[in-house]
């Protein structure tokens, strides 16, 4: 990478180097300097949006050869005035502070004055601008313009047309970063509005980050409207437990009661976007569904109970189990949680049929991508992914399951030129999927269930290229002697799409990601082992993506939730029973209990008849819950147990980072963290597991699992710690 030029400047008289080409608003930032602004934002482009409030003027000199200063003959926008050498910059002066009250009279004339009714009230730039640089009165009194209040713009946002200042903010999102471009302007002049076009529903995946764009209170969230103001509430910094993804947000709560979401800046992860799951999916943590006391099957139906009587229940069932007991799910509890209930399971309880998996595949961890490089789900880091020169998402609905993994590859494309391969199987690409689709330089469009085919083709169209040598070739034999030409044939895919897409995917910077239509696939092994070849091959062994979708199922499989697993991939000697071996066991009575972890096992597992069966018939299953799922409302025994609100804990995300989220409230003393629930039973039969809290379990785990070693507690800090490679893995 060549050496960034950097250029000497002065602002304020403080002398700085700074890139060459910087905006002039970064750069103060480098000496604590903060100018003013409404429309610039450093992640969005400067095309139609940038410069448009006027606010950020600054003074500017340069130093001429003779030594003089030439100012120039107006002010400048800082957010549009690149850095260059010997530049002079002032950004307080009588002269602009007179400019930025101008300004402000000119975008107060139609903004009403309602910020005692306004959401943005106690939070807003407008309101603190004007306080700070604005006119004491307004000299304007003609009529302002008017327009219906709160009108519904989405499912989650509500628009006040009076209050937009027209920093295009919200229009130049939805082209530079969610890709939908559903929002523009209509109209000129003093009728110029933000809308969709024609006024249809704003439609997107990641609607709710325009609400924390907007500068002034214009775009609102429809959940939170009038529920608080900022000073009523308390800030917890958190994980969203929407998706893999690991997203670090803040929950603002109020007393035990989340009112709001907001992003948390992670440079690594989520920069400081949302997607709509993440920003408004969260209330179940203050439901009124939530589970508040154990529940008991008593004549056939759940009753209330202590925990006393439901733990002692338990305990006397468990004394007898002898082994015959298995447990499944863990994906959606903490990494603390679900390594206490592998710890229970296997030691305590001495059985090694333990899974999280739903199937419909359940492939073991010996092979597969662990075995061939090393690694168990993702070769790449979310952050690398925007710098990949081509990207193959094969077989995924990437943008529903992988939202924020969909922005950074789409930003690779829109800001850096990067290419992308979409390989999806009919029906999911259409013309009115405006998603990977839209910006994919090539989409592959095969008939379902040819996933296998399709990589073979691709294969086998980089292995026709002369300039492979022949010992590579021989060393990939996935393609069972196919041509381009028939895999294309029992695709549906043109020929020729899938030469050009090999040819993009050629590069020394390329990655592939496979989603759930790969691993879903029976031919899943197979396909997965093909585009390995095609990593390979084009030198990018450690770029094959197969992403988990579930909050913390990495952190399931990184802990041993699996048969054949132990914490950190250490291979089990005699592996217990899969989830799928495990329901068919319930079913022929082979089981005497069943423990669900925090999963809705009907909802969730793929065979959803197997599910009921298994609960019917298995003698006594309990579940730990949030709510009274379909799983729970068949169990012996329903305990409640902590969100990610009520306690300390930590969750693995799809790149093996470990974050930490916090506590922010307790809605009731009877409900209980999964952790202490396994500690108190340990302590009934006789064998306690002592832990106060949950960073106690993570000293554990950093002691007891090589992978955690760099994770402890003091160590996490708020942007996470990726784990250590997994010992014996290829680098």
């Amino acid at each position: 990478m060549p050496e960034t030029e950097l250029v000497n400047i002065k602002i304020n008289g403080i002398a700085l180097k700074v890139p060459k080409g910087e905006m002039i608003i970064e750069s103060a930032k480098r000496i604590g300097v903060e100018i003013p602004f409404f429309c610039y934002h450093p992640r969005l482009s400067m095309k139609e949006g940038g410069a448009n409030c006027r606010m950020c003027l600054v003074e500017v000199a340069s130093r001429m050869p003779d030594g003089s200063l030439r100012k120039m003959p107006k002010p400048q926008t800082s957010c549009s005035l690149p850095a260059a050498e010997g530049m002079e910059i002032e950004t307080e002066t009588e002269a602009l502070n007179a400019d930025r009250r101008g300004v402000l009279e000119f975008l107060l004339i139609n903004h009403p004055l309602d910020c005692p009714i306004c959401d943005r009230g106690g939070e807003c730039p407008l309101q603190n601008n004007t306080l700070h640089y604005g006119p004491p009165t307004t000299r304007f009194i003609e009529e302002k313009r008017h327009f219906p209040k709160a009108y519904p713009l989405s499912q989650y946002v509500v628009f006040d047309r009076e209050r937009c200042i027209h920093c295009a903010r919200c229009t130049r999102f939805t082209r530079d970063i969610s890709g939908d471009e559903e929002l523009n302007f209509l109209w000129r002049g003093a009728d110029m509005e933000v809308a969709t076009f024609d006024h249809t529903e704003y439609n997107s995946r990641f609607s709710g980050n325009v609400i924390e764009l907007c500068p002034v209170g214009a775009l609102l969230s429809r959940p939170y409207r009038f529920k608080a103001r900022p000073w009523d509430l308390q800030s917890v910094k958190s994980i969203c437990t929407q998706c893999s993804n690991g997203c670090n947000i803040k929950l603002d709560y109020r007393l035990d009661r989340v009112l709001r979401v907001n992003a948390r800046l992670n440079e690594d992860v989520n920069e400081e976007w949302t997607c709509d799951k993440g920003k408004f999916g969260m209330d179940y943590i203050s439901d009124e569904s939530r589970l508040r006391t154990p529940m008991i099957r008593r004549n056939g139906e759940l009753s209330p109970a202590s925990w006393e009587e439901a733990l002692y229940l338990i305990a006397s069932e468990l004394k007898n189990v002898e082994g015959k007991v298995a447990g499944v799910g863990g994906a959606y509890s903490s990494n603390e949680d679900i390594y206490v209930f592998q710890k229970f399971i296997r030691e305590m309880l001495g059985s090694k049929h333990i899974d999280h998996r739903m199937g419909p595949n359940f492939h073991s961890y010996n092979s597969g991508l662990l075995k061939r490089f090393g690694y168990p789900a993702m070769g790449n880091t979310i952050a690398e992914l925007e710098d990949m020169k081509s990207t193959l998402i094969f077989g995924s609905d990437f943008v529903d399951e992988q939202p924020i993994l969909y922005l950074r590859v789409r930003k690779g494309w829109r800001f850096k030129r990067n290419k992308v391969v979409e390989a999806a199987p009919q029906g999911l690409i259409s013309e009115d999927v405006r998603h990977v689709t839209q910006f994919a330089e090539v989409s592959l469009n095969y008939k379902n269930g040819t996933e296998l085919p399709l990589a073979q083709g691709l294969l086998a169209a980089l292995l026709e290229d002369k300039g492979w040598p022949l010992e590579e070739q021989k060393l990939l034999s996935n393609i069972s002697g196919k041509t381009v030409a028939q895999c294309a044939l029992e695709t549906g895919v043109d020929e020729k799409d899938i030469r050009k897409a090999s040819e993009l995917l050629a590069t020394d910077k390329m990655c592939i990601f496979a989603g759930e239509y790969v691993t879903h696939s029976p031919d899943a092994a197979a396909i997965l082992e093909a585009l390995g070849d095609i990593a390979v091959l084009t030198g990018n062994a450690g770029n094959l993506n197969v992403p988990v979708t579930r909050n913390n199922e990495q952190g399931a499989m990184e802990l041993g939730i699996l048969p054949n697993m132990l914490p950190g991939y250490v291979p089990e000697q005699n592996p217990g029973m899969n989830t799928e071996e495990i329901l068919n066991a319930c079913v022929k009575g082979d089981l005497k209990v069943l423990w669900i972890m925090n999963t809705d096992l009907v909802k969730e597992y793929h065979n959803a008849d197997l599910a009921n069966s298994a609960l019917d018939a298995c003698r006594f299953v309990v579940v730990t819950s949030h709510s009274l799922t379909e799983t729970a409302a068949k169990a012996s025994v329903v305990l409640p147990v902590h969100s990610v609100a009520e306690q300390w804990g930590t969750f693995t995300n799809v790149e093996r980072r470990v974050q930490a989220y916090r506590k922010a409230f307790e809605i009731s003393p009877d409900i209980h963290a999964e952790w202490k629930v396994f500690s108190d039973l340990s302590s009934m039969l006789g064998s306690p597991m002592s832990y106060s809290d949950g960073k106690d379990i993570l000293v554990e785990i950093v002691k007891s699992v090589p992978t955690f070693a760099k994770c402890g507690p003091n160590t996490l800090g708020d942007e996470g710690v990726i784990l250590n490679p997994v010992a014996g893995g290829k680098e």
